[in-house]
Parts: structure tokens; sequence; C-alpha cells
């Protein structure tokens, strides 16, 4: 049964990204600002951290190819991005210990590397997208500060779900 579950938690929190976007509006974020949730970015992370590398990097690779066909252009930034970055904590996680703190770092760092690597192959194919300043100041921080506390409600939840799946996952 929880096999059938994680493909469903997981559509869950990619149909939740665009849903927080839609609906959530902060009274101190202004029109320029872009608050980009990356809550399967950290759940991969997550997944990563607390199942294993294989799952977490076809899942990353899945779901990038969707996040590429739903809101970009170029196909292959998000699939390769999100399948890379989980590789990479993966490594990390082989040496640091996977406890709550050290997976929220990884996984805030990783959101802070994607959200480089996507500001960089866009300025590389659409020269007039936005100044480096203008990224950072307006969608890099605020970005980062949703995702921190999106990090830390999420990291506990997920973290049991993931240990439950993979007792289960090793049962079988």
């Amino acid at each position: 049964v929880k096999r059938f579950l994680l493909p469903f938690v997981m559509m869950l929190v990619f149909s939740a990204e665009s849903i927080f976007t839609d609906l959530v509006h902060f009274p101190f974020v202004t029109d320029d600002q872009v608050l980009a949730p990356r809550f399967l970015m950290l759940v991969l992370i997550f997944m990563s951290a607390f199942i294993n590398q294989k799952h977490a990097m076809i899942y990353g690779f899945i779901f990038g190819f969707l996040y590429d066909m739903n809101y970009t252009s170029l196909l292959g930034v998000y699939m390769f991005g999100f399948a890379g970055l989980c590789y990479l904590a993966s490594k990390a996680f082989k040496v640091l210990h996977t406890n709550a703190f050290v997976v929220i770092l990884i996984a805030v760092l990783a959101v802070c590397l994607l959200e480089f690597y996507v500001f960089g192959i866009q300025s590389l194919i659409h020269k007039d997208i936005m100044t480096f300043n203008g990224f950072v100041l307006d969608r890099f921080i605020p970005t980062i500060l949703l995702n921190i506390a999106a990090a830390l409600i999420l990291v506990l939840p997920f973290r049991l779900f993931f240990m439950s799946l993979k007792k289960e996952l090793r049962d079988e």
C-alpha cells in the first residue's frame, strides 16, 4: 500500500507548489519580489536522506521532467537539476549525520544551488532576463526565506513518512 502512497504524496507536493503560489500572498512581499516555493526539491532531498539515493534521483528525474513541461520552455533544466542535486545531497549524507538540522541545511543549500543554476541557464538563453542584483534581491532572498520556513515545517513529517516507507520497502 505504501508503495503507491509515495507517488501520490509526491504528486501532492508537486501540485502544492503552484497552489501555494496562487493562493498565498504575504503582505510584506512587494510586487517585484518572487517567492518560489521549492517544496518538491526539499522533499527530494529529504528522500535522499531518509530513503536512498536511487529513489530520490528517479523521482527527481521524473518530477523534474514534469516541472520542465509545466513551468519552463526548456526541457531538461529541472530534470537534470533535481536529479543532480539529489545525487550530490546523497553523497553529502554519506559523510554527514542525517539529523534534522543537517538535512534542513543540505536541503536549503540544494534550493540555493537550484536557484543559481536555473538563473544561470535562463541568463544564457535570455540575455535580458534580469540583473544579478535584481535576482538576488527580488527572487533569491525571498525564495530562500520561504524555503527555510518550509523545510523547518516539513522535515519531521516527511522523516517519519520516509522512515516508515523505508522499513516497508526493506521488508518486501
